[in-house]
C-alpha cells in the first residue's frame, strides 16, 4: 500500500512538472515583412545617394571656387603685364620715342631736394629763340606740378585747422592766388642743369633740349611767405609738412619712371 502511494505521488509530480513546462512562455523570432524590408532598403539606398550627391556638390563648389580664384589671379597678372607695357609705351611717347633724349637723366625730381623738368622745342628757325622756348617749357612743366602740390597741401592744411581759426573767405582768396604765387617762385629759383642742347634737321630747323632744377627748400618757404596764410611757426611747419608730403608723391613717381627708363635702356643693350 505504501509503495502504491509513493508511485501515485511521483506520477502526480511528473504530470505537474510537465504542465508547468508547457505553460512557460517561449521567445519567438518576429516575422519579417518582405515588403517593408524592401521599402526600408530602398530608403537607405536613397539616403546614401542623397549624401553622396551632397558631397559631390560640395566638392564641385570647392573646385569651382579654386578655379575662379586661379582665373582671377591669372587675370590680375595679365592686367599687371598690360599696365607695365602701357607704362613703357607712355614713357617712350613722353620721350618722343627716344630713350636717349638729351638731358633726360636730369629731368626727374629728386625726393627732398629738387623738382626737375625737361623742356623741348622742335623745328624752330632761330637757335636763340629755341633755347628761350625750351627753357620756358621746362619751367611750365615744373610749375604746373608744383601748383597742384600747393593746392593739395592747402586743402589738407585747412581741413586740419580748427573751425574757429578757419577763415573761408581767406581760403578762397589764397586758392585763387596759388597759380600766380607758384609760377613766381618757380621762375625765381629755376636753374638750368643741362643744355641748351641743339639738334638741326636737314631743313635748318632747330630742336632744343633744356633740363631745369628748382630747390624745394627755397620755394616752399617762399611760397608760405607769399601766400600769407600762416602766422605761427607751428602752423608754418604743419603746412610745410603737407606740401612736402605732396611733393614726395610726385618725386616717388618720377623715381619709378626713371628706374623704368634705365631698365628699358638695359633691355636694348
Amino acid at each position: 500500500m505504501k509503495k502504491i502511494t509513493l508511485m501515485a505521488m511521483a506520477l502526480v509530480c511528473s504530470v505537474a512538472f510537465t504542465d508547468c513546462a508547457a505553460k512557460k512562455p517561449v521567445k519567438q523570432t518576429p516575422k519579417i515583412d518582405p515588403q517593408q524590408a524592401m521599402i526600408d532598403s530602398l530608403r537607405k539606398e536613397a539616403e546614401i545617394r542623397r549624401l553622396k550627391a551632397e558631397i559631390d556638390a560640395q566638392e564641385e563648389d570647392a573646385k569651382l571656387e579654386r578655379d575662379a580664384k586661379r582665373a582671377e589671379k591669372e587675370a590680375e597678372m595679365e592686367i599687371a603685364k598690360l599696365r607695365a607695357a602701357n607704362a613703357k609705351k607712355a614713357i617712350s611717347k613722353r620721350m618722343g620715342q627716344d630713350l636717349f633724349t638729351p638731358c633726360i637723366e636730369e629731368s626727374y625730381d629728386k625726393p627732398g631736394e629738387y623738382m626737375a623738368g625737361l623742356g623741348i622745342v622742335e623745328n624752330e628757325d632761330e637757335r636763340g629763340l629755341a633755347a628761350v622756348k625750351a627753357n620756358h617749357n621746362a619751367i611750365e612743366n615744373i610749375a604746373s606740378r608744383y601748383i597742384g602740390a600747393i593746392k593739395n597741401g592747402m586743402s589738407l592744411y585747412y581741413k586740419d585747422v580748427t573751425p574757429r581759426s578757419r577763415d573761408k573767405a581767406k581760403e578762397n582768396e589764397n586758392e585763387g592766388n596759388v597759380e600766380a604765387v607758384g609760377m613766381k617762385v618757380i621762375e625765381k629759383y629755376a636753374n638750368a642743369v643741362c643744355g641748351p642742347v641743339f639738334e638741326q634737321d636737314d631743313m635748318g630747323g632747330y630742336t632744343c633740349y633744356v633740363a631745369i632744377h628748382v630747390p624745394l627748400k627755397n620755394v616752399v618757404n617762399e611760397t608760405i611767405d607769399e601766400l600769407g596764410i600762416i602766422q605761427t611757426d607751428a602752423d608754418r611747419q604743419r603746412f610745410r609738412d603737407y606740401m612736402n608730403q605732396e611733393l614726395e608723391k610726385q618725386a616717388q613717381a618720377a623715381s619709378a619712371e626713371k628706374a623704368e627708363l634705365e631698365k628699358m635702356r638695359e633691355e636694348l643693350k
